[in-house]
């Protein structure tokens, strides 16, 4: 497997993709002058490089970070916006979905997504980082709902993504004050799993998604979908999502070599079939 940029010239693509460790893929926000800001290319980009990845069965668990020392994503560019309160509303809809397709996609892939957070993720860079599986913050993160801040609200998944992971007061708490958290407070206010230093970063995201990616995919991206559909359906249509989830899972190859190697007392080889 070779490193490799997504795009026709990777000169000009705002998104590099590459391949650190086998099964794991490393997705990274290439706007570093403008600390991983979104614009159109790039909420573009970023969507179709993600579902490039979730459509690859070698792919197992995604990495994803922002280039350079200071952002991991800023949130708009506000020099190229692509929305703007003159906008029709279908426009301005249009424009705005595209934020939101970033935390669709992100939620509905089946691969596991971790994010490693480098820098500020600010606004719809923090719901980027709130809409993956799992966090890592360097000691030099910084994440804030700062919609408020601009006379704003939460446009992208903030408002929906915050009360399932720290509950509705905590989020109120967020959302209504801009609060920035750093650090080791990201960990605290259960934002993220591990609070490493800078030189750590890569290396904490890409071993435990190699950790994820060594699971069977089928069951791993199965899972993925009942957890996250978890707070929206009742519980006999989970039972109902459960069944049939375990059902395919029960036809793989995988489910099948999950247990010849428990009664062989070794490690199972997992195939994503």
């Amino acid at each position: 497997m070779t490193d490799g940029n997504v795009g026709p010239d990777e000169d000009e693509t705002p998104v590099r993709v590459e391949h650190p460790r086998e099964h794991v893929a490393r997705v990274t926000l290439d706007r570093p002058d403008a600390m991983n800001a979104y614009d159109e290319p790039l909420l573009r980009t970023l969507v179709s490089s993600l579902e490039d990845l979730d459509a690859d069965d070698d792919v197992r668990a995604i990495v994803l970070t922002g280039a350079g020392e200071r952002a991991f994503c800023s949130g708009v560019d506000l020099e190229n916006m692509p929305l703007t309160p003159d906008m029709d509303f279908s426009d301005y809809e249009a424009g705005l979905g595209l934020f939101q397709n970033v935390v669709r996609t992100l939620r509905t892939i089946e691969t596991p997504v971790v994010a490693a957070i480098n820098g500020y993720a600010l606004g719809a860079g923090c719901d980027t980082a709130l809409a993956c599986d799992f966090r890592i913050a360097s000691e030099n993160a910084t994440i804030g709902e700062t919609f408020i801040d601009v006379g704003f609200v939460p446009g992208d998944g903030g408002a929906y993504l915050l009360p399932r992971l720290i509950g509705e007061a905590r989020a109120k708490e967020l959302i209504f004050t801009g609060r920035h958290l750093e650090g080791e407070e990201i960990v605290e206010w259960d934002l993220a799993r591990e609070c490493v230093t800078a030189d750590e970063l890569l290396e904490a995201a890409e071993s435990f998604a190699a950790e994820i990616a060594a699971q069977p995919p089928v069951a791993l991206g199965l899972s993925k979908s009942l957890v996250n559909e978890s707070a929206d359906v009742d519980l006999e249509t989970a039972f109902e999502h459960a069944t049939r989830a375990q059902r395919i899972c029960s036809q793989t190859d995988d489910h099948t070599e999950a247990v010849e190697a428990f009664a062989e007392d070794r490690e199972p080889e997992f195939t994503g079939e």
